[in-house]
């Protein structure tokens, strides 16, 4: 028989967990209400200053993914940023061309030293063949730039820039962020896997990363989703199709996605043998740029750790975006590192930051394009105001 005392001491065991439970989840509300502060302090200033309709900001600390929404994905229909909204990610895209290609180079299907007649013979002879597929990938090729020229708009309209381009520099020696470089790196590793580029993302890639809402052709279904971009005059805009687009900044995707994927990054160990070989692969840097601070690796920007917001934020000066910038390839790696990437279309902006040592990720997504530089700035105003917390 059950005495009185046993029952007054289970009662009291029960109460006492109970109100252990209660403090525990005090304690994680309070823990997300500082983060929602933090989070909104550094960023909702830019969504006023710059009249944006709409973000989406994501955060990894100790563990845990935190998630913000602010604001509408379309001012015409008053529709609320959430979960499942659709942002166009812009540059951002080339990180996925480089996991593709990364993927590629690991089966076998291509290398990275091999040069661009191996896929496409009609460029046998040609300067752009003095090139090989790293270089494409680390814009390194002597001086592709930012964007093809207006008149070029289609398959055979490509293969002839390419036919009769002319290097300013030799391969290897001057980095040039650009557009065509990147995306002739994803339509040559697309053709060497017999598929469309697009294909080899939303059936390959993004599945074995668990992305189930990235796309680069949103479905029909998901339209309700894709958010509106505003541009300069505040109009509603959405990506256009052009040369390579989809290899250069055509992927769009939802905030849970995007924090997963930079979930696989930060803990690698995660992913299936395969891809974490992948990923691993795509944090070497390659070629160090001159006075920057930066290394580029494949699809991201590297620095070593710790750094400064200065730092970062020199990464995407005009000149780095811009111009063109000595390298010197890079070696040695350092023990310590620091990763991101921003992105824009006409409409939309997109900043990924992760620095694995303090296991710590941030993602922003926005239907406006808005300075790269404010960007950084308020991420990294984010990870140093959680640190010293």
């Amino acid at each position: 028989m059950i005495s009185r005392k046993q029952i007054c001491q289970a009662g009291l065991i029960t109460m006492f967990m109970g109100f252990g439970m209660q403090l525990h989840a005090n304690a994680v509300s309070q823990n997300e209400k500082n983060i929602e502060k933090i989070v909104t302090q550094s960023f909702k200033p830019l969504m006023d200053q710059y009249y944006a309709p709409g973000m989406a900001i994501g955060i990894i600390h100790n563990g845990k993914n935190y998630e913000k929404y602010y604001g509408v994905q379309s001012r015409e229909e008053n529709k609320s940023v959430n979960g499942q909204t659709l942002f166009e990610l812009g540059s951002v895209s080339k990180i996925f061309t480089a996991v593709s290609g990364t993927y590629a180079n690991n089966q076998g299907k291509i290398s990275f030293d091999d040069h661009l007649s191996k896929y496409l013979p009609a460029l046998k002879s040609s300067e752009i063949d003095k090139v090989n597929l790293l270089e494409l990938l680390t814009y390194t090729s002597g001086n592709l730039p930012l964007q093809f020229l207006d008149h070029v708009k289609t398959d055979k309209q490509i293969l002839e820039y390419f036919k009769n381009w002319k290097a300013k520099n030799p391969s290897g020696t001057y980095r040039e962020y650009s557009n065509p470089s990147i995306g002739f790196f994803g339509y040559l590793t697309a053709k060497s896997m017999s598929v469309p580029f697009s294909s080899l993302l939303e059936k390959t890639i993004f599945p074995q990363l668990n992305l189930k809402h990235t796309y680069v052709n949103v479905p029909e279904e998901q339209k309700i989703n894709y958010a509106f971009g505003y541009d300069e005059k505040d109009q509603p805009v959405r990506v256009n199709p052009g040369p390579l687009s989809d290899e250069a900044y055509g992927v769009k995707s939802t905030l849970p996605d995007m924090l997963n994927f930079v979930n696989a990054n930060l803990n690698l160990d995660t992913n299936s043998p395969a891809m974490r070989k992948v990923l691993l692969d795509t944090h070497k840097g390659y070629f160090k740029v001159a006075d920057s601070g930066m290394t580029q690796a494949l699809g991201w920007e590297m620095f070593s750790y710790p750094t400064t917001s200065e730092i970062l934020q020199a990464s995407n000066s005009k000149q780095i975006l811009l111009g063109s910038n000595s390298v010197v390839k890079e070696l040695s790696q350092p023990k310590s590192k620091v990763f991101h990437k921003t992105g824009s279309t006409d409409g939309f902006g997109a900043y990924i930051l992760f620095i694995p040592e303090e296991g710590f990720g941030l993602v922003m997504l926005m239907n406006k394009k808005i300075p790269n530089i404010d960007r950084i700035k308020a991420a990294y105003s984010v990870f140093e105001t959680l640190k010293d917390n």
